[in-house]
């Protein structure tokens, strides 16, 4: 009986230190100092139209783009880029930037990107682009993951749209 018993306490404590070990490896300690969830990958889908500013003309071409539409885990959103794209060398042109992507409830990623606008012969450019999240707010604090985005420029035309898609970490 008194090994049975013994048995029984180890086995109940081993169960004990065994979801303690769970419960602490699910969770993570953010900037404010409250513990959440650890997060995992998921996919990533957004589709927006743009509205293109330039900012600062060649051969250092800076705008700004602004897009509103849909996008997976975020719903309504819009997003804000600073974008650069380096008209000094031949094309393919080196784009480069930061974004700023806000959901329907205020929470923000950023991301910083880059990537490439190909002239296609017709006045208009394929730009694809790679954007690596560097943090957020809310339910995005912490944030990681990358996506693609992949878009027609049209210099005559600031009115657009562009695709994203890829995984996201929160």
């Amino acid at each position: 009986m008194k090994n049975y018993l013994s048995l029984v306490i180890v086995s109940v404590s081993m169960l004990f230190l065994l979801s303690f070990t769970k419960t602490t490896n699910l969770c993570l300690k953010n900037n404010a100092g409250v513990y959440k969830k650890m997060s995992h990958d998921v996919p990533f889908k957004a589709d927006y139209s743009t509205v293109v500013r330039v900012l600062h003309g060649p051969p250092l071409l800076q705008q700004e783009i602004t897009g509103t539409g849909k996008a997976t885990h975020m719903g309504q959103s819009s997003f804000t880029a600073l974008s650069t794209v380096n008209l000094t060398t031949a094309p393919p042109f080196q784009v480069t930037g930061t974004a700023i992507f806000r959901s329907a409830n205020g929470d923000e990623f950023y991301t910083e990107f880059a990537g490439t606008s190909t002239p296609v012969g017709n006045g208009t450019s394929h730009v694809v682009l790679t954007h690596t999240l560097t943090g957020g707010t809310g339910r995005f604090d912490n944030a990681s993951g990358s996506f693609m985005g992949s878009t027609i420029a049209n210099p005559q035309n600031p009115v657009g749209s562009i695709s994203y898609l890829g995984y996201i970490n929160y």
